[in-house]
């Protein structure tokens, strides 16, 4: 495991997320989107309605469309939509917008905006918001195929640091608290 920035703690992202609510909803979505769908920046960048399916809650991130090409060919996936808030956020986004349309520049700008507006020590990115999306979908349980594929990984190697990970923060909660 060789993050360059540690994933925010469940604490850590409630406090994000509180300063993201005191922002406008363009901010809302991008903080929210990005911590509980483990979308990349460009992903987000790109986002468009169709891209959802607003029965089944699920956001689909195509192999390539235009101008939008994923990372990899793994990128392209399904990423079920279960938290209400971001689900909330994204509906109200998306029925006065087609599409997200910013660029990456502007995803990491209110990323650090939000950021700024907490009292968190970390150097917040949209990268660490994809970690924390992925350590916390494994502290919850996620087996290493539901990481790898809803984060677009290649193999399971990915999926199993954030298992590591959470384990390790487990390990350190219980010793706080015991």
């Amino acid at each position: 495991m060789a993050w360059t920035r540690e994933p925010l703690t469940e604490s850590e992202l409630d406090e994000l997320l509180a300063a993201a609510d005191e922002r406008d909803l363009d901010h809302q979505v991008t903080i929210y989107a990005l911590a509980h769908t483990g979308l990349r920046a460009d992903e987000l960048a790109h986002l468009r309605d169709d891209w959802i399916d607003w029965q089944a809650e699920r956001l689909r991130v195509p192999p390539a469309e235009g101008e939008w090409s994923p990372k990899t060919e793994h990128s392209a996936r399904t990423i079920p939509l279960k938290h209400p808030g971001t689900v909330r956020r994204l509906r109200d986004y998306f029925s006065y917008h087609e599409a997200y349309d910013a660029t990456r520049q502007t995803v990491t700008n209110r990323v650090k905006r939000v950021a700024a507006e907490t009292d968190l020590r970390k150097k917040i990115t949209p990268h660490v918001l994809r970690h924390t999306y992925g350590t916390l979908i494994a502290a919850r349980g996620a087996t290493p195929q539901y990481i790898r594929q809803t984060m677009g990984h290649a193999d399971l190697s990915s999926a199993n640091d954030y298992l590591q990970y959470a384990g390790t923060q487990l390990d350190a909660e219980a010793e706080e608290l015991w």
